[in-house]
């Protein structure tokens, strides 16, 4: 079951995820277009750097920070410590 605030939550990860990696995209290609239509060829180091380089990294953050399978956003409780220490044999 899906709530509007799930919905909310989900939408605004989603903007996050394309304003990164879109934007570094789009950098790169600006960077590729301007190389390829004759400002020299050094223009391809920017579109090395903000593509793949600043791309990787707002990937790797992106990852790291996305909050997407959490337990308490698909509405499931975290589990008590006390039932999982119960259910460990004794010896």
């Amino acid at each position: 079951m899906t709530t509007g605030l799930d919905t909310s939550v989900a939408a605004k990860e989603l903007r996050r995820w394309f304003l990164w990696l879109g934007g570094s995209m789009i950098g790169a290609a600006i960077f590729t277009a301007a190389a390829l239509a004759g400002l020299g060829p050094w223009m391809i180091l920017p579109a090395i750097i903000v593509g793949p380089g600043l791309g990787g990294i707002a990937l790797i953050w992106l990852a790291l920070s996305s909050d997407t399978n959490s337990a308490a956003s698909h509405g499931v409780a975290e589990p008590r410590m006390d039932a999982l220490a119960a259910a460990e044999p004794t010896v």
